[in-house]
């Protein structure tokens, strides 16, 4: 994956870099196995449901 290539410079950006890209796979990248829904409107639909 992105990070086993990528020579972080320090801890600190290795966990920054590793955030931003968690932040984007769970609230902007859409996801085919949701109906192209982030992951992030998944769940925020899931907790609005009536039970």
């Amino acid at each position: 994956m992105w990070h086993d290539k990528t020579i972080f410079s320090s801890e600190e950006q290795r966990r920054t870099e590793l955030r931003r890209f968690l932040n984007f796979y769970n609230t902007v990248k859409p996801h085919k196995g949701i109906d192209n829904l982030t992951s992030y409107d998944k769940l925020e639909r899931y907790f609005k449901q009536n039970v």
